[in-house]
């Protein structure tokens, strides 16, 4: 299994999203290329700490985040980009960041990051974490112990991955 390695170029994977109705795809390294960005990866979209703790502290916090220098925000989830549509806009209605499906776990897996969560009855997942993207590079990774954790993820720790 691929793992993360900073100072990496950003896998080359493509990501979903929806637009007019349609399924579309991004290709990550197009998406971070020339951009300073940070990207919170959560285990699935309607979960607990997902919905309410980790998406909404950074939906909180993006214009602060943008004001200190990272034009891009990106939440990552295991879902259809069905699911993160309807799931975005119950959170973050003003499309503060951009949800992006890694629904077929190809850039969990060429991270390193995924996870099994038979307990919970979520399967394949990623686990949860947040790193920062220099123009197309791997950053620093900060990755929770357990997929039900939220103390390294938080958004005061931005600072710590700069």
């Amino acid at each position: 299994m691929p793992k993360f390695i900073t100072g990496q170029p950003v896998p080359n994977v493509r990501l979903g999203f929806i637009q007019d109705d349609q399924v579309r795809f991004v290709s990550a390294p197009s998406l971070f290329a020339g951009r300073r960005a940070i990207v919170i990866g959560v285990p699935g979209a309607f979960t607990p700490v997902c919905t309410h703790q980790h998406v909404p502290d950074f939906v909180r916090n993006a214009d602060r985040l943008r004001a200190s220098g990272y034009d891009l925000l990106v939440c990552i989830a295991p879902n259809d980009p069905f699911v993160l549509r309807m799931w975005s806009g119950n959170l973050d209605p003003d499309g503060k960041l951009r949800f992006l499906s890694d629904g077929n776990l190809d850039w969990t897996t060429a991270l390193g990051l995924g996870s099994t969560e038979r307990d919970l009855c979520l399967g394949q997942r990623s686990q949860r974490y947040m790193l920062n993207i220099e123009d197309g590079i791997l950053g620093r990774l900060r990755v929770e112990a357990g997929i039900l954790d939220f103390s390294c993820t938080r958004m005061e720790a931005v600072t710590e991955l700069e």
